[in-house]
């Protein structure tokens, strides 16, 4: 077996770093070395599938592994808005389905992209070790490392499967690996191959890793993704989305996390989707101050792409999307400038306690709205449901419609299988792209 090589060229006249969006850092079955991850095909498994960790670190006490390898019932009431509707006492840890209990006829669905945690074993010469059976899927992992006999633990990414984005810029904190769809062994729930690279190399875009003058006369770090025949002298103007990830997170994470770029590639190739640029900015530089995002996306971030690229002027053909806090600071942007984009996605969350008091909503009606989250999702309902603090999707889904705002085309709140997390999201942007994006 061969690691996945890491196909990253510097440009030195621009400054910039460019590499094909190959996922490297992402394990496949037959393509990882024997330390780090490795993927290999189990006739025995109920699976399919045999998942084996090896981590060196002679000097600590106690390693652990943390990863999405849980499950939950479709649509299971008491796991609805990540247990919503939950007895005082109850959990929703009690309903989560463990690896060893997975079944293709369960009709189970991924649901917390870090909620599996599990001793690894050590041998004598510091090398830890863990194996699991599991179906298919884009799976998160990271060690956690103990040098005080599991006092304290510190996070550590995988040395042997760093995630790509990290070598052009970003820092992502987790490893990624991905196990095939086996169509005997498991239910199309499994099958996530729609997120992997496009099947042909001329079909992957690029992602760009820049810097540019933001706010408070700061460079500020931006992620770009190109489609796979992007032209800079093309006579028509390529539209661009841009793109927010939540709190605690950073600019590489859409493009990593979510396979935003694989996801695209994708659809485009199969003619379900036009060739657009993608653009993922940095919010937890300012501190998710909107009025400072608003200025931040305004005055700088949007002036500099449409100087520095070949993309469209016009608003129509902008559109800004996030995720949790970033579903938030979408809600947001629209309060404060409903006419700066042609789309907006809130995805997993809104803010509510400013929503616009007005006569006359058809500014805000005027561009196109979609409104998703996942069923096991925190942020789909929660307490705060119906307080003047509410940053629930279905809170904000009761907003617009009080205010005779339609949204996603007159259709409900769209929800998928999943939960606050990389399992949800990018099903949910796949599904915008799809069916909503430039539609």
């Amino acid at each position: 077996m061969k690691r996945l090589q890491r196909r990253i060229a510097l440009l030195p006249a621009t400054a910039m770093v460019l590499s094909t969006i190959l996922v490297p850092g992402m394990a496949f079955a037959e393509e990882a070395d024997k330390a780090g991850v490795v993927v290999e095909e189990n006739a025995e498994s109920n699976t399919g599938y045999t998942v084996s960790f090896t981590y060196h670190n002679e000097e600590a006490t106690n390693v652990q592994i943390m990863g999405g390898f849980q499950f939950y019932v479709e649509n299971d009431e008491n796991l609805y808005g990540g247990g919503y509707n939950l007895a005082e006492g109850d959990s929703a840890a009690n309903y989560m389905v463990a690896p060893e209990d997975w079944s293709k006829d369960a009709d189970l669905w991924h649901a917390g992209d870090a909620g599996y945690i599990a001793d690894m074993v050590e041998s004598e010469d510091g090398t830890w070790t863990y194996t699991i059976d599991l179906p298919g899927g884009c799976y998160l992992y990271q060690y956690k490392v103990s040098y005080d006999d599991g006092e304290n633990y510190e996070a550590v990414i995988d040395p042997e499967n760093i995630p790509y984005c990290n070598e052009i810029g970003a820092h992502q904190t987790r490893s990624q690996f991905y196990v095939p769809y086996d169509a005997e062994k498991h239910s199309e729930n499994e099958d996530w191959t729609w997120l992997t690279p496009a099947e042909k190399e001329e079909d992957r875009g690029t992602l760009l890793q820049e810097n540019y003058p933001g706010l408070d006369d700061t460079e500020r770090p931006v992620e770009i993704y190109l489609p796979a025949h992007y032209d800079a002298e093309r006579e028509e103007e390529y539209k661009v989305l841009y793109l927010s990830h939540g709190g605690g997170g950073e600019e590489g994470d859409w493009f990593y996390q979510g396979n935003a770029g694989n996801i695209v590639d994708r659809l485009v190739a199969e003619g379900n989707a036009e060739e657009f640029v993608m653009v993922a900015m940095n919010n937890s530089q300012l501190e998710w101050d909107y009025d400072k995002i608003y200025e931040n996306m305004k005055d700088y971030l949007i002036p500099y792409i449409e100087e520095n690229f070949n993309v469209s002027k016009e608003a129509e053909d902008r559109a800004f999307a996030g995720l949790s806090m970033g579903g938030m600071t979408t809600s947001e942007l629209w309060y404060r400038d409903p006419g700066l984009f042609g789309y907006f996605g809130v995805f997993s969350g809104a803010s509510t306690a400013n929503f616009p008091e007005v006569d006359d909503y058809s500014a805000y009606a005027a561009p196109n709205m979609y409104v998703a989250a996942g069923w096991e999702d925190m942020a789909l309902q929660n307490s705060s449901y119906q307080t003047d603090s509410d940053r629930t999707t279905v809170g904000f889904g009761d907003k617009l419609t009080a205010a005779g705002i339609e949204y996603n085309g007159g259709e409900e709140i769209y929800i998928v299988q999943g939960g606050h997390d990389w399992f949800t999201w990018p099903q949910i942007i796949r599904h915008y792209v799809e069916t909503t994006l430039w539609k």
